[in-house]
């Protein structure tokens, strides 16, 4: 599983913290990598561009 991580919102709360920091560090501990989205499409690109061949 990939986790585009720019693409994810998350509360930051007074009290709570920085729901954004413990939402990466749960995306490391749960998918295969943790990507940009500028990277993420650049994947998908390259693997549709190696599909039509």
């Amino acid at each position: 599983m990939a986790v585009v991580a720019d693409a994810t919102a998350a509360a930051q709360h007074p009290e709570l913290g920085d729901g954004y920091a413990a939402a990466l560090t749960n995306f490391n501990y749960i998918a295969g990598v943790v990507l940009t989205t500028e990277r993420a499409i650049e994947m998908l690109e390259s693997a549709v561009s190696v599909g039509d061949r």
